[in-house]
């Protein structure tokens, strides 16, 4: 046993005077004058909804910042940045996935049965299934158009940008060189948040970052403070039977402790939204799931579904190559589009689980191969358009990526 567990306790629970000092309030007393501070994923969180509840959170957020009660980290902003072009890739791909989905209505032609009734009743469904498959492609294609132009004005974004203010962004003081020797402190002492988070190998300090803004935000204001999170990891809450229970009493201390003797709680975004008296349930169907092994699949099953178009196009390449030789030197932009969707889709993070560890070393060549193939063929379209450089060499080098991603895929489909 490592020696400084043993008096690991009092590193978590450095005053016990603290633990027995505090006055308990009731989350209803919390609510009447605290300042809230929203998460990630409570700003990641209304994608799942439309834009009149959108609206309904906007008025809740501007009444709180008229008053000063409401904050977001920089780091969560930054975070937002990074997963909100995750959440509209993965409604993109949904919606690509219902157009490959779709089934073709094969031909019934026997012109011997055309004075039977049932025949023409027959080729009179085909036609109206054929037509109304149509308008379906269409609408999803519109859908798909309509989230293109979205660019950074989609509903979500939009309503943050015209709400929030520099003013309530809040960050720490303390250096990065002085957050990541506190982190590592903290990692070795198992002290949420953030603990359970060490075997990232991206953000893994992110939770203690943001944790430290607020407890940096709670002193200056000597305030009691809710933050609005659907993170349910252990690090946060206190769970039983995998449902919250309660705030780690870790994280209630501390800020007691740091604040000199105020509260701090943490609630979901729909608890938060029932006590500004909004009925709006969101179910956050991109991260929230009663059984995380669902969510994790569902991605799988996307994933390989992106591998699977990815695939079509580059053998539509080649074969276009064996056809027409070297008048055929790109391939499809819209290859570029898959590749973003495959490398937005699986996460390492999901490595660890028995679901995807035995796709890892596939995905990560995978991931290697395409990207190297998007570099290699934007620049040899853009050369292409110039017609100013050859690009033989470029062009000799994608085809024999495209032939090594195709061999590795012939692979992996034995194991799937």
């Amino acid at each position: 046993m490592n020696k400084d567990n043993h008096f690991i306790y009092i590193r978590h629970f450095p005053d016990p005077k603290s633990i027995l000092k505090r006055k308990e309030k009731t989350k209803s007393e919390i609510f009447r004058d605290a300042i809230f501070v929203l998460d990630t994923n409570s700003l990641l969180a209304p994608y799942s909804t439309g834009n009149e509840n959108i609206e309904k959170i906007r008025k809740v957020y501007e009444k709180l910042i008229s008053s000063n009660r409401l904050f977001i980290p920089q780091h969560v902003v930054r975070e937002f940045a990074k997963n909100r072009s995750i959440r509209i890739s993965e409604l993109y791909t949904n919606i690509d996935q219902l157009l490959s989905s779709i089934p073709t209505v094969k031909s019934f032609e026997y012109p011997i049965l055309g004075e039977i009734d049932a025949y023409k009743q027959l080729k009179e469904s085909i036609n109206n299934i054929t037509r109304e498959i149509k308008h379906y492609k269409k609408h999803l294609n519109s859908l798909k158009s309509g989230i293109i132009d979205w660019n950074w004005s989609d509903p979500v974004t939009s309503m943050y940008q015209q709400t929030f203010t520099d003013e309530i962004l809040i960050k720490s003081s303390l250096t990065e060189e002085e957050l990541i020797k506190e982190y590592t402190r903290r990692i070795e002492d198992d002290i949420p948040p953030g603990n359970k988070d060490k075997m990232k190998e991206k953000n893994a300090i992110g939770d203690y970052v943001i944790w430290q803004s607020i407890l940096e935000l709670g002193k200056e204001k000597r305030k009691d403070i809710i933050f609005i999170s659907n993170d349910e990891k252990n690090d946060w809450l206190v769970k039983g039977n995998k449902q919250p229970i309660s705030t780690r009493f870790e994280l209630v201390d501390e800020y007691f402790r740091f604040t000199g003797g105020f509260n701090f709680i943490s609630i979901t975004l729909n608890s938060f939204l029932e006590k500004q008296g909004l009925e709006i349930d969101i179910v956050d169907f991109f991260n929230s799931s009663d059984d995380r092994s669902d969510l994790i699949e569902t991605k799988k099953v996307s994933t390989i579904n992106t591998l699977r178009q990815i695939e079509s196009f580059i053998n539509d390449y080649l074969e276009l190559r064996i056809i027409h030789g070297d008048d055929v030197v790109s391939i499809d932009e819209e290859l570029h589009t898959k590749i973003n969707i495959f490398n937005d889709i699986f996460r390492e993070e999901y490595f660890s689980t028995k679901e995807w560890s035995y796709l890892a070393d596939y995905l990560i060549h995978f991931s290697n191969l395409l990207s190297q193939i998007k570099s290699l063929n934007i620049e040899i379209i853009y050369q292409e358009h110039r017609m100013k450089r050859d690009t033989r060499t470029e062009v000799i080098q994608m085809v024999s990526l495209c032939k090594e991603f195709l061999t590795k895929y012939d692979a992996f489909k034995l194991i799937i």
